[in-house]
């Protein structure tokens, strides 16, 4: 049995009763020397870098690093059998501005399993470039598949609702007059036809502000 294996050995122990709380208690310390007896090793994982909580009303325009590589240190018996997933590394952009900032990443930056000690990580920052968003009502227009043929038999199209709230750089509003569903492709062309399609933004920072789903009735001529 290894290091990792004793420990969660003891975890089990220690919640149940008294006596073999006890028994977790001195297979504890027989677990530390044990561990603390084992030679250190240094491990490296490159791992995924997550960029969280953005405040509202901002967007981040540049594109930061994504990935992080480690260095680690610790009993050969923790790190032998350690994953990746075990690790994570994250900034926290809450309270952050516009404009150009940098972001230390340190060993508040990165989790790793008790036992285990961050040596180094690089990059050692990222720069972040956050610019103010603004909110407009867009209509949406309707994007209508299956041929010429069949959007010449169209004779009305109505939009339920006829437009979304967009949050995007103020620059973005003026290539983006309307907002287009995703292609309604009808399977007949007589009555009306009634159809549920989601309203998608092409520009690079805009996105649709709660539901993105729109009614689409298609009425076709007689």
């Amino acid at each position: 049995m290894n290091a990792a294996d004793l420990f969660r050995l003891l975890r089990r122990l220690a919640s149940q009763n008294l006596g073999l709380k006890v028994v977790a208690l001195a297979l504890a310390v027989a677990a530390w020397w044990f561990v603390a007896g084992e030679s250190k090793v240094l491990v490296g994982f490159t791992i995924p870098l997550e960029i969280r909580n953005v405040p509202r009303g901002l967007t981040m325009t540049n594109k930061p690093e994504r990935e992080v590589e480690v260095r680690l240190s610790g009993p050969s018996a923790l790190l032998s059998g350690m994953r990746p997933s075990e690790i994570s590394a994250g900034v926290d952009l809450t309270g952050a501005r516009a404009g150009r900032q940098y972001f230390t990443l340190d060993d508040r930056a990165v989790k790793v399993p008790p036992g285990i000690k961050l040596q180094r990580i690089f990059p050692p920052s990222i720069e972040v470039i956050l610019e103010r968003t603004e909110r407009r009502t867009v209509p949406v227009s309707v994007r209508i598949g299956g041929g010429a043929a069949l959007r010449k038999r169209v004779a009305k199209v109505e939009v339920d609702p006829p437009s979304v709230e967009v949050e995007a750089l103020p620059e973005e509003f003026s290539r983006m007059p309307v907002v287009y569903t995703e292609e309604v492709a009808p399977e007949r062309t007589e009555g009306d036809y009634s159809a549920i399609a989601r309203v998608e933004t092409r520009e690079a920072h805009a996105k649709i502000v709660g539901n993105p789903n729109v009614r689409v009735t298609i009425q076709f001529r007689k």
